[in-house]
């Protein structure tokens, strides 16, 4: 069961595991990204940043869809982490159904404009999250469980 999907462009880190992990006391990670799931390197990294009681499964955006689609962590609270508002979007196109998404960090670079404390976000971003919202998503922005609920949809229309 997924306990939490967040958009974070730092992935797996101390907001992750130590805030809403403890919250949300879930038995999996999910680290959706293309990237990082092509690089032993960094599937190591990230893995090892979960700390040793938390288990880390690092795959592509299409192995994520179709495994958490597919029944294969039914038995486990899960957390799924993508870095870009894209990565929802490609989940959801590979047949995984979303209803609600915390956009927890996307950080200040250059050509993006702020929309929350700790999300800025950039024409494409915004695009994509707008056609998010436009197909019934709810967007929870905030960096920590016990941050106050920022509903983000009226932000990004």
């Amino acid at each position: 069961m997924i306990v939490l999907l967040r958009i974070d462009d730092r992935l797996i880190h101390g907001q992750v595991v130590v805030g809403w992990a403890a919250a949300l006391a879930p038995d999996r990670i999910v680290l959706a990204d293309d990237e990082v799931a092509a690089d032993d390197w960094e599937r190591n990294l990230y893995e090892a940043a979960a700390g040793p009681d938390l288990k880390v499964s690092v795959l592509s955006l299409k192995e994520a869809a179709d495994q958490l689609r597919g029944g294969v962590f039914d038995s486990e609270r899960v957390i799924v982490v993508v870095r870009h508002p894209r990565g929802v979007e490609t989940l959801m196109r590979h047949g995984l159904d979303v209803r609600e998404v915390n956009v927890g960090g996307l950080h200040f670079r250059p050509g993006t404009e702020k929309l929350a404390d700790g999300v800025f976000l950039d024409d494409e971003e915004r695009a994509i999250l707008r056609a998010l919202v436009k197909r019934g998503l709810r967007l929870d922005g905030r960096a920590l469980p016990t941050s106050e609920p920022v509903t983000l949809n009226s932000r990004v229309v």
